[in-house]
């Protein structure tokens, strides 16, 4: 595998362009989206738009699509030469108007929203495109890397990189075709007086294009630790109570009929990558519901200079011969057939990413996971005591 995933990133993000010729639209979005940690830029015109982007990259355009001078559409063509192919654009606009959202997504946008745009919709779509904005950025950064050291490659080595870099890009490319069809769905699903077998198919659209995108997701991971040995960590501190919580909280939504009950102990804070500890702690807790039968218990507790998150489940053992192979690559359960096989890999990868560890045991009743994770990296770790508090919580979907 090469060097493991250990480095922490630090360069300043890209900010948010937000362009609209109404200051009091200008002032409500920068409240709505500042607690996404990046920075703000707004312009009131597509002239002052351009200039903005004339000198820094952005990685979402929101953008009015009726304004005075000139308008959205006619700015986003201007602006194409100058911001990177993976910016999504994000077109709003005061009245509802098919011929202009044809418009928007031939123009290439991943969304169109109405006035009044819902402000929880609006900062979650938003936060998921910068998310998917920076792994467009990273992949195409090491992609150029690695055909600048082709040359000092031996042949089977550099053929090899070349596979997995296809195998990313293909996975990055696939994303905007995949947004299109998330919000074309959603789009479909909030039409008035549609019919019932039509709604239950924009569901099953949106469930698959969820099981897609982790695939996706999963497929970037893979080849990322491929080329260049890992994923770039974002170190902030972080609560593993909250972030405990809110996976199993996301995962009973879609499985409304499972029972996940959590426990925390102690003091679970530290440095870490929050949404890399969610997208592991999210793949354990998927990996107990589906292989296990009964109950999931997730445990969280608080040693001198690490936090161990326990996911537990009842069921039939994992065989011995594949405990071994369980967090390689492309190693999928006969009893999950349709899966990539890449999820107890990365849950892997990200603990080491972390200097931390993830283990398995497996009885004659019940499967255990362990991820282990110091607080902060080695050579920063504190030799502070942290104080003990107890908390229980059992979550239970309703009924």
């Amino acid at each position: 595998m090469g060097q493991r995933f250990a480095k922490d990133h630090r360069s300043i993000p890209d900010a948010i362009l937000i362009v609209d010729d109404a200051a009091s639209n200008l002032v409500a979005y920068r409240a709505l989206l500042e607690p996404l940690g990046h920075e703000i830029v707004t312009a009131r015109s597509g002239d002052e738009a351009l200039r903005l982007s004339d000198h820094r990259q952005f990685a979402v355009l929101l953008i009015d699509v009726r304004m005075q001078d000139i308008d959205g559409f006619r700015t986003v063509e201007m602006l194409r030469g100058q911001l990177r192919r993976v910016t999504p654009v994000i077109f709003v606009t005061g009245e509802r108007d098919d011929e202009a959202m044809r418009r928007a997504y031939e123009f290439g946008a991943v969304d169109f929203l109405v006035k009044p745009v819902d402000p929880k919709i609006l900062r979650g779509k938003v936060h998921n495109l910068l998310a998917l904005y920076e792994q467009g950025v990273e992949l195409d950064s090491r992609a150029a890397r690695l055909v600048e050291q082709d040359h000092k490659l031996g042949d089977a080595d550099a053929l090899l990189k070349k596979q997995d870099t296809s195998i990313g890009i293909l996975a990055h490319d696939l994303r905007n075709p995949l947004n299109a069809i998330v919000t074309s769905a959603n789009w479909l699903a909030t039409m008035p007086d549609l019919p019932e077998p039509a709604k239950r198919a924009a569901a099953r659209i949106n469930r698959s294009a969820e099981r897609m995108t982790t695939m996706i997701r999963d497929i970037l991971d893979f080849a990322r630790g491929r080329l260049v040995g890992g994923i770039l960590l974002k170190r902030q501190p972080t609560d593993l109570a909250v972030l405990s919580n809110a996976v199993v909280e996301e995962i009973l939504a879609g499985h409304p009929t499972a029972r996940i009950e959590v426990e925390t102990v102690g003091k679970l804070t530290g440095q870490w990558d929050p949404a890399r500890i969610e997208q592991a702690l999210s793949n354990l807790v998927a990996n107990a519901i589906q292989h296990g039968k009964g109950d999931v218990r997730l445990t969280a507790s608080a040693e001198h200079d690490h936090v161990v998150v326990t996911v537990r489940n009842e069921g039939n053992p994992i065989p011995a011969d594949q405990l071994a192979t369980v967090f390689e690559p492309f190693t999928k359960r006969p009893e999950n057939p349709g899966g990539l096989g890449l999820g107890l890999f990365i849950v892997r990868e990200i603990a080491e990413a972390h200097e931390g560890t993830v283990t398995v045991t497996s009885g004659a009743d019940c499967t255990s996971f362990s991820l282990r994770l110091p607080r902060r990296p080695p050579a920063r770790a504190s030799r502070t005591n942290s104080g003990q508090r107890r908390s229980r919580s059992t979550t239970r979907a309703s009924d």
